[in-house]
């Protein structure tokens, strides 16, 4: 099948082990890709004296570490190609630079969207953004990961309704107008940035202002998904169910639906969402590798390490294999509560080095 077929399938409608057969040759095919096009790609695979050539597993796959992507302009396609450029966020100040192609750009889309309407439903949800308008303009062609995750969304949206000011706190008046036209049988969906969510909150904990608010928005059918930041929170000693507790407290939303969704702006697309279980999903279109911290060898089940993840959606840039700075957990296979077929998994925190030592200095020459 081709990568246009599979991303027509439903994202978790595969046990792993079929999946394994779908993806290996859509992973072949874009590892060959990425061996002729990029000079990095192609540099590392013969510094591991590995043959893109052979019929190779897709654990044995080198893996390029998040970090390569702060430091080098990484494409695999002529600059002339590149439609839009993406920057991660960034505590360190180096953030990510990743070049779409249209191809890419498109086929990101469609699976990301095939995600979300595996967990919502195919009906389009009236989105409440908590992020200011401006977040999503761009000039330039180059974008933020907060506002290519926002873009992501409009494909599955009825309507979308930003509650913040340019200065990213809340305009109570907008938001009790933007209330006031939602009935009780439209479909809503609430959306924000992890950190900055928990920040908007924390001071309205004890302030029933916000609460009356919310309790005039009478949609019956809410969702609050979330993404990003959960580094900062896990600083402060914040856990999920906190977070859950306090947002969902607060727009009258159960902590069921109070959903966060893991995702890397190196390999857009391919996000992992909380089922009802609290576990995370690998959809068909990625698989997900735990790595030791030391050696760096695969881990077996359940064991803690690095998570890599391999997707062959990734064609302007060598981002089919990347090593997080990530930890998380494999819990299991095929048999998640949640019915959902595939590796289900939980992240636990960010890691506390940069990079794996010496793939910077693999590609420098």
């Amino acid at each position: 099948m081709t990568l246009s077929e599979v991303l027509k399938l439903e994202p978790f409608s595969l046990s792993d082990s079929a999946k394994e057969k779908l993806l290996t040759p859509l992973v072949h095919e874009m590892a060959r890709w990425h061996y002729k096009n990029s000079f990095e790609f192609k540099r590392i695979c013969k510094t591991y004296e590995f043959n893109v050539h052979s019929n190779f597993l897709i654990s044995n796959l080198p893996f390029l570490p998040v970090s390569l992507f702060k430091k080098f302009d990484l494409l695999s396609v002529p600059k002339k190609d590149i439609i839009r450029t993406l920057f991660s966020s960034s505590t360190s100040g180096h953030p990510s630079k990743i070049y779409l192609d249209r191809t890419t750009s498109n086929n990101q889309i469609v699976a990301l969207q095939r995600i979300l309407m595996n967990f919502f439903g195919n009906v389009r949800r009236h989105f409440i953004i908590f992020d200011s308008e401006e977040t999503v303009k761009s000039a330039d062609g180059t974008l933020t990961s907060r506002n290519t995750a926002i873009r992501g969304l409009l494909g599955l949206a009825k309507k979308i309704d930003f509650i913040l000011d340019k200065d990213l706190n809340f305009d109570f008046q907008k938001i009790e107008k933007i209330f006031s036209g939602i009935k009780k049988n439209d479909y809503v969906c609430f959306f924000g940035f992890t950190w900055l969510v928990y920040n908007l909150f924390r001071d309205y904990q004890r302030d029933e202002s916000l609460r009356v608010l919310f309790r005039k928005l009478k949609s019956s059918d809410k969702f609050f998904l979330h993404i990003g930041g959960w580094k900062k929170l896990q600083d402060l000693e914040i856990s999920g169910d906190q977070f859950n507790k306090m947002i969902g407290g607060v727009v009258g939303v159960p902590t069921s639906r109070v959903v966060d969704f893991y995702g890397m702006t190196e390999q857009l697309g391919t996000v992992y969402l909380d089922c009802r279980e609290g576990f995370k999903h690998v959809p068909i279109y990625s698989d997900l590798i735990i790595r030791d911290m030391e050696s760096t060898l695969p881990s077996s089940l359940g064991e803690t390490g690095l998570m890599q993840f391999i997707s062959p959606i990734p064609k302007s840039y060598p981002g089919i294999s990347i090593l997080s700075e990530d930890i998380g957990r494999i819990i299991g296979v095929d048999n998640c509560g949640c019915k959902r077929l595939g590796k289900y998994f939980v992240f636990e925190k960010r890691a506390d080095f940069a990079e794996v030592r010496g793939c910077g200095d693999t590609i420098k020459i």
